[in-house]
Order: C-alpha cells, then sequence, then structure tokens
C-alpha cells in the first residue's frame, strides 16, 4: 500500500473511515482502519505519535482467522473494539517469542502454524488443554517479569532489568505477560536461524544481527519491519469489568511460592489487556519506534493525586489508602518476604504530557474521538497512548557491532520526559527510558570452550564485550542444540 502526504502540519486526528477490505490511503492521521503504517511520514514526535496510534489500531483489529498477523477483511470499523470479543486480534496472532527460541535451538513451527502447547506448561503435559482460538493456546504461565524456572514469560530483559520482583493488582492476583513478533522478524530469524545460540555467534560478525526495516533491502522478509510487542494482561473474574477491556481468553497458571516457582494447575479465564509495548524497526527509526499504551483505569499520576482527581476505583491503586502513610507507591515486592496477593500501590511518576512540543494528551482525546464516532461502544476508547520514543539521529548497525549501541539520540529527550510505563517499568518510572537498556541487547551466549560470556541484565558482560542483536534482548533468549 502507498502512503501520500501532500502537506505535514501538526496533525489533528481526522475521522475517515473506510472499510477494511478497500485501499483506504494513510495521510498520517490515525483513522479508524486497519492500515498498518510502514514509517512516520516525517521525523517529528508528532509524526510518530500519529504513526503510533495508527499502529495500534491495525494491530488491535481482530485478525483473520485464516491468516495470522493480518486483519480480518470481514471485520467493519463499526466492529473496532467491540466490547466481550474475545478473537484474537492481529498482534495475538504473532509468533510468541518461545515458538521461536526453542529447547535445543529447534526450528520453529511454520508462520501459519497453530500455537501449540507452550513450552513451559510441561509440567502439565498430561492435560488436554483446548485452543483458546484459531491460531490455537494462549498460555500465560508464571506471573513474574523476573522469576527463575516455573516463572515463564520472563521480560527481566525488557524495560525494569534487574527488579527481579511482580507486580499484584488490587483484586489480589498477579500481572502476566507475553511478548510476540511478526511475519517479517520471523522469517529473518527462522531464515537465517537465528533461533540456534551458536549460529548467532558466526552471523553477528560475518553478517551482522540486522532486523528489517520495510525497505527494499529486505523485502524477502517482507514489507513491514520486524515489530515486537510485550503485553502486560490482568485476570479479570469480574464479568462486569469485561465492556471496558480488550479481553482475551487465556489458559493461565500461578506460582504457588515466588521462592520455588511451584505452578498451579492452568485454569482457563478470561484476562484484560491494562499495558501494551509496541516496538518497530522502520527506515527513518533504525533505533526502532518505541510506543506505549496503557489502560487509563490503571492508576492516577502524582498530578491526579495532587490535584484529588481521583477516580473511584483502579486496576492498580486503592484510592482509599494513604498512599505516603499507610501504603508507599511503587514499592516493588521481596521474593520470600511479600506475599503474593499483596497489591502494589502503583502511581503514575509522568503525568500524560501536554507541552506544546509533545501534547500527547490532546492526541489521545482526538484520537478517542475517531473511534468513539466509528463504535461508541470501543473498548479501546479505555486506551491511550502514554508516549513514544524515536531516534533523532537514526543511523544502522553495522556487522561485528558489540553493546553498547548507539541510542541514536532518542526524543523526547530523558531529562524532559521518562518514557514509561506503569505496567511495564513499574518501578523504574523516574530513571530510564527504553534504549537505556536496548542498546546493551546482547546476542545469546553459548560455552566457547574456557569461555562462557555472562551478560548481566543491564547487557554487559563480566568477561569482556557482547556481540550485540539489533536492540533486540529476544535474542539472548536462544539455545544451543543439544549435545550429541
Amino acid at each position: 500500500m502507498k502512503h501520500f502526504c501532500l502537506h505535514f502540519v501538526r496533525i489533528i486526528p481526522v475521522l475517515i473511515l473506510a472499510s477494511s477490505s478497500c485501499l483506504a490511503q494513510w495521510k498520517g492521521a490515525p483513522i479508524v482502519d486497519p492500515i498498518l503504517p510502514a514509517d512516520a511520514l516525517m521525523t517529528s514526535q508528532d509524526a510518530f505519535n500519529n504513526f503510533a496510534w495508527q499502529e495500534f489500531i491495525a494491530l488491535n483489529w481482530v485478525a483473520d482467522p485464516k491468516s495470522p498477523g493480518n486483519p480480518d477483511p470481514s471485520v467493519e470499523p463499526s466492529q473496532f473494539g467491540t466490547p466481550d470479543d474475545k478473537r484474537f486480534v492481529v498482534w495475538e496472532s504473532y509468533k510468541e517469542s518461545t515458538e521461536v527460541f526453542r529447547k535445543d535451538a529447534l526450528p520453529p513451527e511454520p508462520w501459519g502454524a497453530q500455537r501449540a502447547l507452550p513450552a513451559d506448561f510441561d509440567v502439565h503435559s498430561e492435560l488436554e488443554l483446548t485452543s483458546t482460538s484459531p491460531h490455537g493456546i494462549k498460555g500465560l504461565m508464571g506471573t513474574s517479569k523476573f522469576g527463575t524456572r516455573g516463572v515463564t514469560l520472563d521480560l527481566s530483559e525488557f524495560e525494569q532489568a534487574g527488579s527481579n520482583t511482580w507486580l499484584t493488582a488490587q483484586n489480589k492476583l498477579i500481572t502476566l505477560y507475553e511478548r510476540r513478533m511478526n511475519e517479517d522478524e520471523f522469517n529473518y530469524i527462522n531464515v537465517n536461524k537465528l533461533y540456534d545460540a551458536d549460529v548467532q555467534q558466526t552471523f553477528a560478525v560475518t553478517n551482522g544481527i540486522i532486523l528489517p526495516d520495510g525497505s527494499a533491502k529486505f523485502s524477502t522478509y517482507g514489507k513491514v519491519g520486524a515489530i515486537e510487542v510485550k503485553a502486560a494482561w490482568i485476570e479479570l473474574p469480574d464479568p462486569s469489568l469485561w465492556k471496558n477491556y480488550k479481553t482475551s481468553e487465556a489458559w493461565v497458571s500461578y506460582p504457588t511460592d515466588m521462592g520455588t516457582g511451584k505452578p498451579t494447575n492452568p485454569r482457563r479465564v478470561t484476562v484484560g489487556l491494562v499495558g501494551l509495548h509496541i516496538i518497530h524497526k522502520t527506515q527513518k527509526a533504525q533505533q526502532f519506534v518505541w510506543a506505549t499504551f496503557e489502560h487509563v483505569d490503571n492508576c492516577p499520576s502524582t498530578q491526579d493525586i495532587a490535584n484529588r482527581n481521583l477516580k473511584d476505583s483502579y486496576m492498580y491503586y486503592n484510592p482509599e489508602w494513604d498512599s505516603a502513610k499507610e501504603c508507599p507507591i511503587n514499592v516493588p515486592p521481596v521474593v520470600g518476604k511479600s506475599n503474593l496477593e499483596d497489591p502494589v500501590q502503583v502511581v503514575r511518576m509522568q503525568p500524560i504530557s501536554t507541552t506544546t512540543t509533545n501534547d500527547i494528551a490532546a492526541f489521545n482525546r482526538n484520537t478517542w474521538d475517531s473511534i468513539r464516532a466509528a463504535n461508541p461502544k470501543s473498548v479501546f476508547l479505555n486506551y491511550q497512548l502514554v508516549n513514544v520514543l524515536w531516534p533523532n539521529s537514526s543511523a544502522p548497525i553495522t556487522k561485528g557491532a558489540k553493546t553498547p549501541l548507539p541510542a541514536g539520540d532518542p526524543q523526547p529527550p530523558r531529562a524532559n520526559q521518562v518514557v514509561a510505563n506503569s505496567t511495564l517499568e513499574t518501578y523504574f518510572q523516574t530513571k530510564l527510558n527504553c534504549m537505556d537498556c536496548h542498546q546493551g541487547a546482547p546476542i545469546a551466549s553459548v560455552n566457547t570452550g574456557s569461555l562462557m560470556l555472562k551478560v548481566s541484565r543491564s547487557g554487559t558482560s563480566t568477561e569482556g564485550t557482547p556481540l550485540a542483536s539489533d536492540y533486540s534482548f529476544l535474542f539472548s533468549t536462544a539455545h544451543s542444540p543439544a549435545k550429541k
């Protein structure tokens, strides 16, 4: 699909409805149509904010049950975000990272293969877990982003490195996580056998692990560029809440004890989306576009609390508690000391930006107007763009590159605005931006005789500087083949 732009000004989203089956033109402002933009039309904060919202709309369109990674052409804009619609959306039909980076470096199943029982559910291999969608099984086992064996979907390398803890909501349930990649990235990994840690070692030197950016150079892998998605979910036992969330059915298993990671038997439940990271490599953003969204009812900001502008209830904040005296805010639980059921009192440390150079709040309101015009009951009226990080000095990496990779002068500057999601960077909201961690993303470590590269969660090596992946920590999860 070609994109045209006659003139770019500070764009206010305009409602341009089009059937999902027609070739509507995306002119730079979000429209309620599953058009997945390949790039921002210009390199400016406004352009990337618009790009992020259009991407959110496209990736949250109902997925084609026969074509993973693509929108269902029969779904009209009036159905965007229909309450209690548990069908997978486009990004949910992407490959889950553990489907690609498998034990013993086994090759992944083809792109269109149904999601099988997640590998970390092997302790329940005797159970017959039925599919939760035409795309297979959604399995959310474990609960912490940082645990050990038994705590899967480990996001320790993503944004909150080193916290080694979990996040419990006010409903006393623990936040669940998953991470997925689109077909462009999958093809690149699969074709070059980068699911094998041993292959990575050679490939990083001879070719460089350089993910596709949607340009002609990478056309054999796809035309969109590499996309990774990281999602935060919470189980919703109360059906009255389902109308307010993007919901899905999933098999979930919780640890009975964070110290041992012993899992409970899987249960098929309804989960609600509370946070979503979308990172996308484009021609204008070789260091990726880092967009983050979350539910409006997650928690208040420090500004909301100061102004007493509080809602009756939040998923991660209790308005009846005095945060300073009874329950300090954003304090991480401690393994071995804290109870799994004890809620964390979460507060957004950086209010949604209203600055003249980055008025995210206005972008949200205007995009909601467009969504509301298409579907007044859309659950996506309850999701807000938190912020977008993009490289002002975009430059491709080279073969043999080592960590840390160049940050690309990320905008907005960390000194002005820390880009943080309350469900994915709960305990690091004032310290780090995405690039602070991801420029240290290494390839997988393998045993090379007497030397084993030991990579810390901050991306540094205790025994030499590791070769770099392309800002993605997923590559570090690859295994070596089993010894024969």
